[in-house]
């Protein structure tokens, strides 16, 4: 909800899933507090989406997905978008590979270590074969956190 509520207050039209009801309820209860009708919240892995829209975002889900079905994923995403995709997931270079094998020295149940790291070439080259093309890239971090954010076109 925490895209989809803003995305809904400036008008557009949304249908948003997210793979844990929890969330997925929250994010509902909260739209309807704020009065938004126009966004609809259900449950769903991401295999399972099915529809057309003009625009598909996954943001900060492709770490739970292992690298060999990213591309998959991506091609998936974009059969789903008329116009656009954005898209992002922590990006596979020595720096992060590193920072992941030394959290690896730390094992425990909240731990990121078990989160996936993609190569941005295979992100990139699954966009192309969809038909799609990077139109701007950035990224994106926190503290503990980097991400790289790619928004496609289809071309």
């Amino acid at each position: 909800g925490s895209l989809a509520i803003p995305l809904a207050q400036m008008g557009a039209k949304i249908s948003a899933s997210d793979i844990s009801d929890a969330m997925s309820k929250e994010a509902a209860a909260r739209a309807k507090s704020m009065g938004i009708r126009n966004a609809k919240f259900y449950t769903s892995d991401l295999e399972s989406v099915k529809g057309k829209y003009n625009t598909v975002t996954c943001v900060d889900v492709a770490i739970h997905y292992p690298t060999d079905k990213m591309a998959e994923m991506v091609g998936h995403l974009c059969s789903l978008a008329d116009e656009r995709v954005l898209i992002s997931f922590a990006p596979k270079t020595w720096y992060y590979s590193g920072l992941k094998k030394i959290g690896e020295l730390f094992p425990g149940p909240s731990k990121t270590t078990r989160a996936y790291l993609h190569e941005e070439k295979v992100v990139r080259e699954a966009l192309q074969k969809a038909g799609f093309e990077v139109a701007r890239e950035e990224m994106t971090g926190t503290s503990f956190y980097f991400s790289r954010l790619l928004e496609a076109k289809r071309v």
